[in-house]
C-alpha cells in the first residue's frame, strides 16, 4: 500500500526537480573588420541552440587580458526562438584595449 502512494509522489517530485529544458548551447566568433589608430571596429555573430523559446536572454561577451581580467565587455538583450536563433552585431573597442584582449568568454543569462 505505502509503495503505491509513494512511488507516484517521488515520480513526481523528480520530474518537478528536473530541468523542463536544458540550458541554450551557444557559439560566438569574433573578428576585427577594421582597425584604426584610435580605434578597432569588431564584428560578432552569436548562434544559439535552444530546445524552447526564451523571451530575454542576455548575451556578455566578456574580453579578457592575460590575467583573465576583463577589460571590455559586449552586452546584448536576446529573443530566442525554439531551435536555432542567429544574431549578428558591431562593437567599437579602443584600439590600445584591444591590443591587450587575449581571449574572449560568452555567456548567456535566461530569465526563467
Amino acid at each position: 500500500m505505502i509503495k503505491r502512494i509513494l512511488l507516484p509522489c517521488l515520480a513526481a517530485l523528480v520530474l518537478i526537480a528536473s530541468p523542463i529544458s536544458a540550458k541554450p548551447k551557444v557559439t560566438c566568433d569574433v573578428k576585427v573588420l577594421s582597425q584604426h589608430e584610435k580605434l578597432v571596429t569588431l564584428g560578432w555573430e552569436v548562434t544559439v541552440q535552444s530546445d524552447r523559446a526564451w523571451d530575454a536572454c542576455d548575451l556578455i561577451i566578456s574580453f579578457q587580458d592575460e590575467r583573465g581580467q576583463e577589460i571590455h565587455v559586449l552586452r546584448e538583450t536576446l529573443q530566442l526562438k525554439a531551435g536555432n536563433s542567429a544574431f549578428s552585431g558591431l562593437d567599437i573597442c579602443d584600439a590600445s584595449v584591444w591590443k591587450r584582449v587575449k581571449k574572449y568568454e560568452v555567456t548567456l543569462d535566461c530569465v526563467f
